[in-house]
């Protein structure tokens, strides 16, 4: 759902990136607000000041600038203007209508955006309004100044998350194209030991059809990448790594089942025999591999029978001892 939600936005930047053109420009106030299917919030409406062309608030081909999307079909009647609009980014395809009202006070319209990524249907629409402020502008400083705030990768602690910004960096005709290099660093560094990076680049990459390939890019041997993280299987990070290192995982279930095993209180007589039946699941009749066994019965007081052996007078002793913590 994040790269759904991001191709979105950047559909809908594309639309108002007025800044796009380098061009003498004024500055409008635009507010938008968009509804998309699937979405587990509702998102909130948007207001910016942007720098538009002078002349082009009525124009969409000239308020957008981004080549990989085209507008096409533009027709104008009176001081309405439709027109339809198709977006290719790295092969994921967003086609829409959209319609303006221009008025003396500014401008009203809205769109609706259909198309898919990473497989799933994505549906948008979104109504906007914009009123002229005034002042004169340079609309490639706005180019810029967008362009710092969408690379702005200050608050990335983690390798997880610059993964989940990897298209912004390695796409077609990536805005952060100048932070590759950090980028694939972070990445081949740390995929062979942090299972949360091993999992996002597995998760990005995976959910792809035809989009940028993060190992690829990054040149990462994911082969000698899986060898190394699934030496680092723990019970931290066991439930991340299980499916990826099934022969590691098969080695912990059997030390974890050993040490449970042999911390369960047997007889002397038949503990060997009684841990030989636990690692095989099969404790005692009653129980299969995923049960416990039946709970010991209570050691009694007062003096032991004329059979009871010195070990089990101890393991007795042991058992009050755990009971009273004494």
């Amino acid at each position: 759902m994040n790269k759904i939600l991001s191709a979105t936005l950047a559909t809908i930047a594309t639309i108002f990136s007025a800044s796009a053109l380098s061009a003498p420009g004024e500055y409008w106030e635009v507010t938008s607000k968009m509804e998309m299917e699937g979405m587990p919030f509702a998102m909130p409406g948007m207001t910016q000041k942007v720098c538009v062309p002078k002349g082009s608030e009525n124009d969409p081909s000239k308020t957008t600038g981004d080549k990989d999307c085209k507008m096409s079909d533009i027709k104008t009647s009176g001081n309405r203007t439709t027109w339809k609009a198709r977006c290719d980014r790295d092969g994921e395809v967003m086609v829409g209508v959209g319609e303006q009202t221009t008025s003396a006070k500014g401008y009203e319209g809205k769109m609706q955006f259909s198309g898919k990524s990473d497989g799933e249907d994505v549906n948008m629409k979104m109504s906007y309004s914009g009123k002229r402020i005034g002042g004169s502008c340079d609309t490639e400083e706005m180019i810029k100044k967008a362009k710092s705030q969408a690379c702005d990768k200050s608050q990335y602690d983690t390798t997880s998350a610059w993964i989940s910004g990897a298209d912004t960096i390695l796409g077609k005709n990536a805005m952060c194209a100048e932070q590759r290099t950090q980028l694939c660093d972070k990445v081949r560094k740390d995929t062979p030991k942090d299972a949360d990076a091993y999992n996002a680049l597995l998760m990005h990459d995976q959910r792809l059809s035809t989009g940028v390939s993060v190992a690829k890019e990054c040149k990462v041997d994911m082969a000698a990448t899986t060898k190394a993280i699934c030496k680092t299987l723990n019970g931290k990070n066991y439930d991340q790594l299980a499916k990826h290192c099934p022969s590691e995982a098969k080695t912990y279930r059997e030390v974890q089942r050993r040490k449970d095993c042999a911390g369960r209180s047997y007889t002397a007589e038949t503990r060997a025999a009684d841990i030989k039946k636990c690692m095989s699941g099969q404790s005692d009749s009653s129980n299969d591999d995923d049960e416990e066994p039946a709970p010991s019965k209570p050691a009694k007081l007062g003096k032991p029978s004329s059979d009871t052996s010195a070990q089990e007078m101890l393991e007795s002793a042991k058992k009050l001892k755990g009971m009273f913590s004494f």
